[in-house]
């Protein structure tokens, strides 16, 4: 059983504060212990405290005088503020999401705070109900109001050398997933919104080339607004395209939108026509009506897009036979087939695996 309280220390502050674990009001559904051996977590002093700024949503750094006025006066279109933390080696990174002036900040239900308060409250309920089997692969580990650090988010990654194509499609990849785990993310709608798709580009042991070739893992973060009984009914892997597919031939609202505002539409070295894909996947699914449109979409990406990465890299794709459309050899890990043989509780469908995507 892992602790239920560790040691906060900020760097520039005499003293500890102590973060329990923290118990959601009108639900039961547990969250991640910390870490057996966890006793204590440090803020260092500098690059540590930050907000997503009013308008733009741009990551800016706070000094801790300017974070202990957080709350006091209502603002519109309020952020939390979030800490970079560390324990004492440094194998572990957290981000603290920090409700301060707490007695203030929710007194009138009708106040901005209040309402960060309430979406904190939905995004803590959604993890300890629907995403627990996938933390730690395309949604950070989640403690309560501290979860796993997960890097930097792609609405900055975006003005950097790290807008690669092969880091678009990882960030699309992490909403490929979800939706195929039944969750639509339901908060992307303009370009700001990507601040929920966090890259861990500081993560140990990736070389520059790494960090530009896709490398790095991508977490999805925010389910204040998701919906968790979504059938994703895409028949288009979000890949690039030399032409401008919309709705109807993308057949997801929330995938079309990632799929332009990553701008993955209008490339000119695009090596599958949108046109083919959406005919290969109709002819396929009309052979093999029994199986899921999870399922089509892994075959689709291996048999028109190999050079693209995999969905899933331990899911392990052949097929019985060169032709176009000859059916497909989906097979799970080792590991993925053990736990659902065991009867693992949350063990996904043969065509999906808890992997990260790569």
């Amino acid at each position: 059983m892992g602790s239920t309280a560790v040691h906060v220390r900020f760097e520039g502050l005499s003293g500890n504060f102590l973060a329990r674990k923290w118990r959601v009001p009108n639900h039961t559904a547990p969250f991640k212990p910390f870490p057996t051996s966890l006793t204590s977590i440090v803020v260092p002093r500098s690059r540590s405290l930050f907000i997503n700024r009013t308008g733009d949503k741009r990551r800016v750094e706070l000094t801790l005088d300017e974070a202990k006025t957080w709350g006091i006066e209502d603002q519109a279109d309020q952020e939390l503020i979030f800490a970079k933390a560390q324990c004492a080696d440094r194998s572990n990174r957290f981000c603290l999401r920090m409700l301060l002036n707490a007695e203030h900040s929710t007194s009138d239900v009708r106040s901005n705070t209040f309402q960060v308060y309430l979406r904190l409250v939905k995004d803590a309920k959604f993890h300890a109900t629907h995403l627990a089997d996938f933390e730690g692969l395309i949604v950070p580990l989640h403690y309560g109001i501290i979860t796993q650090w997960a890097g930097t988010s792609w609405r900055e990654l975006a003005f950097t050398r790290l807008n690669t194509e092969a880091n678009r499609i990882v960030v699309c990849r992490a909403f490929e997933g979800l939706h195929d785990h039944g969750i639509d993310h339901g908060g992307l709608f303009t370009l700001r919104d990507f601040r929920h798709a966090i890259i861990d580009v500081d993560a140990p042991g990736l070389t520059d080339a790494d960090r530009l070739n896709g490398k790095a893992p991508c977490y999805i973060v925010d389910f204040s607004n998701a919906q968790a009984d979504h059938h994703c009914a895409r028949k288009l892997p979000i890949l690039p395209y030399a032409t401008f597919p919309w709705y109807p031939q993308v057949g997801c609202i929330e995938l079309t939108d990632a799929l332009v505002m990553l701008d993955l539409v209008k490339c000119p070295d695009a090596r599958t026509a949108a046109s083919e894909a959406l005919a290969w996947h109709a002819e396929y699914s009309k052979r093999y009506p029994e199986l899921t449109n999870s399922d089509v979409m892994i075959a689709q990406r291996a048999r028109l897009y190999p050079d693209m990465p995999p969905l899933y890299d331990a899911v392990l794709v052949s097929f019985e036979s060169d032709d176009l459309y000859a059916r497909a050899i989906i097979t799970r890990s080792d590991e993925e087939k053990a736990e659902a043989e065991a009867g693992v509780d949350g063990s996904l469908p043969d065509s999906v695996t808890r992997s990260q995507p790569r």
